[in-house]
């Protein structure tokens, strides 16, 4: 009787055992790899500041690091002051002459129409005194070209106090306007660029490393952080031949490793289209010498560490 009982415990556990090498037999292994992306100035200049470090949780858009703007500064203030005189010579010619210079014309023509009068009274008695004999016709000939010239006078300081009293032409005003417009633009690209001296993160993210520091240079070659952005972290597998058919894109499998969340699942995204040998990193034995697979596969919770040995399992 105690012999029955001992088989039948022996069969169990062998049966068990087997099932476990089953299990094993089906399971894939990989690990977590992360697409980081460096961070980098798009002008060279030397780092002034850094306001992150390893391994710091940084959100879209926070300040990274600044570099040396000075020169930039100053340009950006020059700019502004050009656009500042080029709109001032608009807004003189767009409101045509100041009060003193209107106030000098309309007293010139008073003058001119003053002076009209007096010829005109001049012409009346030398005409009178030719009618009486007393004076020649030279005499007459010189009071009406005064006269004339006297009323052309008032006539020309009429036209330019009218002409005072306007703004500046239309094409001279086009141009002056284009000047705004020129001096806008300058301001806009120094400003740009000084704005560049200033690196933001471009989206949610960890610093995985800072490479380079304050008083160092930096530029589009010299970057000073390696960065991980949010979600950029997918699993790595290698699918043996046997298994390849049964685990097309879009299948669901089981993810465990140390320190993995309970549950965490993971969905096939790629497979490549040609076999390769073992992995690079061979996770146990019975995996050498067999041709395999490289697939990626996205996370559907959060991701482990970058470089974390992963098991995967089809989910049933």
């Amino acid at each position: 009787m105690r012999k029955l009982a001992l088989y039948h415990l022996l069969l169990a556990a062998g049966l068990s055992l087997a099932a476990c090498q089953d299990e094993d037999a089906n399971a894939l292994h990989g690990y977590a790899e992360g697409d980081f992306i460096t961070i980098a100035p798009d002008t060279a200049g030397r780092i002034v500041e850094t306001l992150s470090a390893e391994g710091d949780r940084i959100e879209e858009g926070a300040l990274l690091f600044r570099l040396d703007d000075q020169q930039e500064e100053a340009a950006v203030l020059a700019a502004e002051a050009r656009l500042e005189a080029a709109t001032a010579r608009f807004d003189d010619a767009a409101a045509g002459a100041r009060a003193p210079e209107i106030a000098a014309a309309r007293d010139q023509l008073t003058q001119a129409q003053a002076a009209a009068r007096d010829t005109a009274e001049a012409l009346e008695r030398t005409q009178d005194l030719f009618t009486q004999g007393h004076v020649s016709q030279a005499r007459l000939d010189q009071a009406e070209t005064a006269d004339q010239a006297a009323r052309a006078r008032v006539a020309e300081m009429r036209q330019r106090l009218s002409l005072v009293q306007l703004p500046a032409r239309e094409n001279a005003l086009r141009a002056l306007q284009a000047d705004i417009r020129a001096a806008d633009a300058e301001l806009d690209r120094l400003a740009d660029l000084q704005a560049r001296r200033y690196v933001h993160a471009p989206t949610d993210g960890r610093i995985h490393r800072q490479i380079r520091f304050a008083g160092e240079m930096a530029g589009p070659a010299q970057p000073v952080y390696d960065f991980l952005p949010e979600s950029a972290v997918h699993a790595l597998l290698f699918i043996p031949e046997t298994q390849l058919s049964g685990l097309p894109v879009g299948t669901r499998l089981r993810v465990s490793c140390d320190g993995c969340a309970a549950g965490l699942t993971a969905r096939i995204s790629t497979i490549a289209e040609d076999a390769e040998f073992t992995p690079p990193v061979i996770y146990s034995d019975n995996e050498r010498d067999r041709l395999v697979w490289r697939a990626e596969a996205i996370f559907d919770g959060t991701p482990p560490p970058p470089g974390t040995p992963l098991r995967f399992e089809p989910q049933e």
